[in-house]
């Protein structure tokens, strides 16, 4: 799918800014560049989602390689150390290659050996093959194993709590270095020798924590070396696992085939679209409780319930996974709580979070998307039903913390401390882009979920459809006098006791976007007049119009620093999916709109990112051209809203 050359493999300066992720169905990864030098503490190859203890754990963090061949030994990994890269294992990479799982090549003389990286799907296992491809040698191959055992978002330093001792397993070993942690299980496919040798490595650096404020040196822990013999026609097959080895060989073979499965089933005419159906699969997971859910982001991303539904219509119903989309609404479904869905899914416990508004309403436009899709109305009146009638009823009866309807049917949601909607960042201890109030996409959202539900309802709820009828009729009728700016000619961001915020924001396009609108022909044009000359770029729409004083352009500095701008500039690419569904909407000329969004979105829509992950598309880009991709490398939502814009224009 992605061939990067030996030129770009071997500059560390682009090298490090390229990512690859492997993923394995639970919430684990394995993550490095493409010359496996990592630049961020969250890589490692063997990153575990375990049940004991809760969360997600940086295990085998390495895997350091090199090869013997005329008592000469060429050492293949690279590390950065202050100062200094070491070893510089970079110099012999030949290529690296994204398909349908991510392999980096060496030349050392004759030789070829191509190294390849794979998660096993509903496994917390890893396999990192070795082949040789060419050359006529038998090169002795040598495998030095770096620990972390730490969660995946602090770091570890030598210490005495650490148990050095491993013991035999077959054709392998087992060391369980901490108490109450699980035991590593460490061995190949083909009779190898370990030769103990307990050290620390200290003070690797990683680059991208450097420049994010964050700690960034790092102890790695080294129980000994594996030896073993690599053969041209003879894979040489390293697993780390968290249970005892079985058969390698199989093992691979089984989860090659489930992925070349998985491409198929992706049916797509285009070679890129089917690539991006195929990596949107990477969100998708069964948490320890067996919960089919979505996992909001990599690298530190959890299971966030807005997220989730913004993304579900994408990644699954438009992807041709509805089975696995009709899980995650029943789940959730079962998830409500006075009018909410939880917004936040904890990985280290079991605590949901019910403090975003709009999780639960964006829940009514995914079962829209479902049924567009031609999903089954009896799977939504079984599963899914009874919640939507709670949350509507929930809201029409006052019940919903920290929210409520004011006389003209807007819902106000939140006070000047609280974070509600998804723009929720906050910085220096307080809310970043304070919405609190009525945001113009919570009654948006509100309006159209009150559609969904008249559209759903049960004959036995008939005074609950009338209520909710009642309240739309009257949103309907003020929604466009309360927040039409006439200074701009579009829509505000919130209504709230200081009268209207004119920020030219985003969030208006929801309004229009949405199946079901309170907005004229006149104002719909309006509106995307608005927002084309301020916020759309290739990648995505900024979330705040370049011309305001509070504009930032930059994404940079520590965490306080660019969660300032995160709101404030930064152009979010999943923003896009509802910009190309308003400008059809309105369009008198669709063909001519939709080659117009074809070609003008083609960075997101049809390619991947050069810098930052190479299979996915980022949570967002910079405000300013020429739009560098910042935050997490492979954003769900991102890559979901890209694969339903790409079937809207597709659409007849």
């Amino acid at each position: 799918m992605l061939h990067i050359s030996r030129d770009e493999c071997v500059n560390t300066e682009t090298a490090t800014r390229k990512e690859w992720i492997d993923v394995n169905g639970l919430g684990g990864y394995s993550s490095s560049t493409i010359i496996n030098c990592h630049t961020r503490k969250y890589h490692g190859l063997l990153v575990a989602a375990l049940t004991e203890p809760k969360g997600r754990f940086v295990l085998l963090s390495k895997l350091e390689t090199s090869v013997l061949a005329n008592d000469r030994e060429f050492l293949l990994s690279s590390n950065k150390y202050p100062g200094v890269y070491h070893p510089t294992g970079h110099q012999f990479v030949d290529s690296f290659d994204q398909g349908l799982y991510p392999a980096t090549t060496y030349r050392i003389g004759d030789a070829l050996i191509r190294k390849s990286f794979l998660m096993i799907h509903g496994k917390n296992t890893v396999l990192v093959c070795y082949e040789l491809l060419e050359g006529n040698v038998k090169p002795a191959l040598r495998l030095r194993p770096l620990l972390a055992y730490r969660d995946i978002h602090t770091l570890t330093r030598e210490n005495m709590f650490l148990r050095p001792k491993s013991y035999p397993e077959r054709n392998g070993r087992k060391i369980q270095p901490y108490e109450g942690m699980p035991p590593l299980y460490m061995g190949t496919n083909r009779t190898s020798e370990f030769f103990p040798g307990p050290k620390w490595v200290y003070n690797i650096e990683y680059l991208m924590e450097r420049t994010r404020g964050f700690d960034y040196q790092e102890d790695l822990f080294c129980p000994g070396m594996f030896e073993t013999v690599l053969e041209k026609g003879k894979p040489v097959i390293f697993a780390a696992s968290v249970e005892p080895l079985g058969n390698l060989e199989h093992q691979r073979r089984k989860e090659i085939a489930r992925r070349e499965a998985e491409f198929a089933a992706c049916k797509d005419r285009s070679k890129p679209e089917q690539w991006l159906k195929y990596f949107s699969g990477q969100f998708l997971i069964r948490n320890g409780s067996g919960f089919a859910s979505v996992i909001a982001g990599y690298h530190w991303f959890g299971e966030w319930g807005r997220d989730t539904m913004i993304s579900l219509p994408g990644l699954t119903f438009h992807a041709g996974r509805r089975a696995f989309g009709e899980e995650v609404l029943a789940a959730y479904a079962g998830l409500t709580r006075d009018g909410l869905l939880p917004n936040y899914l904890d990985q280290n416990s079991d605590h949901l979070a019910y403090n975003s508004v709009d999780a639960s309403l964006w829940f009514f436009w995914a079962v829209q998307e479902y049924l567009k899709t031609r999903g089954s109305k009896k799977f939504i009146m079984d599963k899914v039903y009874p919640a939507l009638r709670d949350i509507v009823a929930a809201h029409l009866d006052g019940r919903v913390p920290l929210c409520g309807l004011d006389p003209d049917g807007l819902l106000w949601a939140g006070n000047e401390h609280t974070q509600l909607t998804w723009m929720d960042a906050q910085a220096y201890g307080r809310p970043v882009t304070p919405r609190h109030g009525a945001a113009v996409e919570i009654n948006a959202l509100w309006y159209n979920a009150l559609g969904c539900f008249l559209e759903l309802a049960e004959t036995e709820d008939d005074v609950l459809a009338g209520r909710a009828r009642e309240a739309a009729d009257r949103l309907r009728a003020h929604f466009t006098t309360r927040f039409w700016n006439d200074r701009d000619n579009c829509l505000c961001d919130v209504v709230n006791e200081h009268g209207q915020d004119r920020r030219i924001r985003p969030n208006q396009i929801f309004a229009l976007s949405l199946p079901h609108t309170m907005l004229d022909f006149h104002h719909m044009r309006a509106v995307i007049g608005v927002v084309q000359a301020h916020l759309l770029t290739p990648y995505g729409l900024r979330t705040l119009s370049p011309r305001d004083p509070a504009y930032s352009p930059f994404y940079k500095g520590d965490a306080d620093s660019r969660d300032s701008a995160y709101h404030q500039g930064m152009v979010w690419p999943w923003l896009a999916g509802h910009f190309g569904q308003a400008l059809l909407r309105q369009a008198e000329d669709r063909a001519g709109t939709k080659a117009f969004l074809r070609k003008y979105f083609k960075p997101i829509l049809r390619e991947f990112p050069d810098d930052f992950c190479i299979s996915a598309v980022p949570e967002l880009y910079t405000g300013n051209p020429p739009h560098a991709p910042k935050g997490a490398v492979a954003q769900a939502w991102s890559m979901a809203e890209a694969i339903r814009l790409n079937k809207l224009l597709k659409e007849k």
